[in-house]
């Protein structure tokens, strides 16, 4: 026993004070190396082959992953082709637009293009390529009335990687039209988001039209994949279209013409799509109907009356379309002259047993017509005749147009007002079996 003696009690003081530190005061690891430092040396070992072999795998598929997916955001150039094109940059977002009137090589990411005025119009080039000098693998044409943004625009940072051009774009509303072409051998993605969706574009040609009710596309060259904000897909190949709404998928393609005109067979009222008038002066006018002929329904132009005296009867249609993009524009119809008692289209060629003319703003902001009648009667030696032609009577006749955007090429139209149908002359009786106005 030592409680009663001080000095034992000095000594084992001392003792407790030299005794070795415990496990809880030492740590877990100090412990473990006094009791196995074998143990602890192989688990260091391993431990650090373990992070020998992480390293060795990740760091090449870090390095190869940066060499293939690591990019370069590139700028765009743009061409004003027609009026003034507004740029809001990407940042503030408050600034005040910049008006283009030239060309200009430095339109970042972030920036957005808006076409007013409807004799405004421009190129968007893709400049992805590392080569200054090689040209654009991609255009964009906007139309009036479109805002485009330029929403990511990039190339791969080492050449040795398989990823394609990439190009992201928002279309908010509008027209544009986009041929993607790759002129290196590497491919490009471009991506088009709309109000109602997003849509894919692979190497081709197509139109894009944006409206706030629905997102439109047709597919020249080339194929797109559309996508709904529902998730709905749909794949639309070269000459097809098809549409999507807010609420509403991508239907099944169709053909990528459209017909602008309503009703041009007559398979509804007349009154429900077309507008009738008359000029007849004082004197007998002349009339327009629809009747059943042969199992179809047929427009008839008719006035009997006085003669010698000029009438004009016919029907007109509102159309109120944006043809910009369309690289087609054609009139069918199919036409039937009964009877004709002025010859030919009068001393001035203007008065056809049936003619038809379209109403038109072109891409210089001109209002024009253009239009092309039809008489089967000669005129005399001395009347000149132009813009019409001589058709057999009494048989029906089916006329397709030239393609008006290569034949008015000067004065290509970009807007489709309306068209009117009509007969003029003295006497007459014609039959409209059908009429469509094309685009392509």
């Amino acid at each position: 026993m030592t409680s009663g003696n001080p000095a034992a009690r000095r000594v084992s003081a001392r003792t407790e004070r030299a005794a070795p530190p415990t496990t809880a005061s030492t740590g877990w690891f100090r412990a473990l190396w006094e009791r196995n430092p074998e143990r602890v040396a192989w688990v260091v070992l391993f431990l650090a082959f373990g992070v020998f072999l992480v390293l060795a795998v990740s760091i090449p598929l870090a390095v190869r992953y940066t060499v293939r997916y690591a990019t370069v955001a590139q700028t765009a150039q743009f061409n004003p082709t027609l009026g003034t094109v507004l740029l809001y940059p990407p940042k503030p977002k408050d600034v005040e637009p910049i008006a283009i009137t030239e060309s200009r090589l430095d339109i970042p990411e972030g920036s957005r293009l808006v076409t007013v005025g409807e004799g405004t119009q421009g190129v968007l080039g893709l400049m992805l390529s590392a080569d200054p000098d090689e040209p654009a693998v991609g255009t964009v044409h906007l139309y009036p009335g479109t805002s485009l943004e330029l929403v990511r625009l990039r190339r791969p940072r080492f050449d040795s990687s398989p990823e394609p051009y990439r190009v992201w774009l928002r279309l908010h509303e509008g027209r544009v039209r986009l041929f993607t072409n790759s002129t290196d051998g590497r491919p490009l993605a471009v991506t088009v988001e709309t109000p109602h969706g997003k849509v894919v574009l692979d190497q081709g040609a197509y139109t894009l039209s944006v409206t706030p009710e629905q997102t439109d596309v047709a597919v020249r060259l080339g194929t797109a994949q559309m996508t709904h904000l529902t998730g709905a897909t749909r794949t639309v190949s070269p000459g097809l279209r098809t549409w999507m709404g807010t609420e509403t998928p991508p239907p099944a393609p169709v053909s990528a013409e459209r017909n602008l005109i309503r009703n041009g067979d007559f398979s509804q009222p007349l009154l429900d799509t077309w507008e009738t008038y008359t000029d007849a002066p004082y004197v007998t006018p002349g009339a327009v109907e629809v009747v059943e002929l042969a199992g179809r329904r047929v427009a008839r132009f008719v006035r009997d009356g006085e003669d010698g005296v000029h009438t004009e009867v016919g029907i007109r249609q509102t159309i109120e379309q944006d043809v910009n993009g369309y690289d087609s524009l054609i009139v069918r119809l199919d036409v039937q002259l009964l009877r004709q008692t002025l010859r030919g289209a009068g001393e001035k060629s203007s008065e056809f047993p049936l003619r038809f003319e379209i109403q038109y703003t072109d891409i210089y902001g001109k209002e024009l017509r253009w239009g092309w009648g039809f008489y089967f009667r000669d005129p005399p030696p001395e009347w000149p005749l132009f813009g019409g032609e001589k058709i057999a009577a009494r048989v029906w006749y089916s006329y397709e147009s030239p393609n008006l955007m290569e034949l008015l090429v000067d004065t290509r139209p970009a807007y489709i007002q309306g068209i009117r149908v009509y007969a003029s002359g003295w006497n007459y009786e014609s039959l409209l079996g059908e009429i469509s106005l094309i685009v392509e």
